[in-house]
């Protein structure tokens, strides 16, 4: 008996545009604080970038664990967590900012452009799961 490949879960047009909205929030707002660190404009003048940034980027996380309760052990969520926690080393190593954030932009650019089959993938079923 053939195995049947597995089903894609359907998520609503206002599920899809939420989740748009919010990315692309947090890619402009997490753009201007990275490009204002870059330029070496003082911290505390990228204070309201940097809160924004963080809204934005937990309001992905939820979303994420919304959509599906395997989130956490799929490659997009351990990117995620991968990502945040790359973010919480620049808060104990000031001097490694640049080539942290660097590291942080291309996590997350990772995360966000992998194909479905790639971030829907589960490291404890070793398949995608949906």
């Amino acid at each position: 008996m053939e195995s049947e490949a597995p089903r894609k879960k359907k998520r609503s047009k206002l599920s899809k545009t939420i989740d748009l909205v919010l990315r692309y929030w947090h890619v402009g707002t997490s753009s201007v604080l990275f490009g204002g660190m870059v330029l070496g404009i003082p911290f505390e003048r990228l204070g309201v970038w940097h809160t924004l940034a963080i809204v934005t980027g937990g309001s992905l996380v939820l979303s994420g664990i919304c959509q599906s309760r395997h989130w956490s052990y799929q490659v997009r969520g351990l990117l995620a967590f991968t990502h945040v926690g790359l973010l919480a080393l620049v808060h104990f190593q000031h001097d490694w900012v640049l080539p942290v954030l660097t590291a942080v932009l291309l996590c997350g650019f990772l995360g966000s452009n992998l194909p479905g089959n790639l971030r829907h993938w589960s490291v404890l079923h070793g398949e995608r799961v949906d």
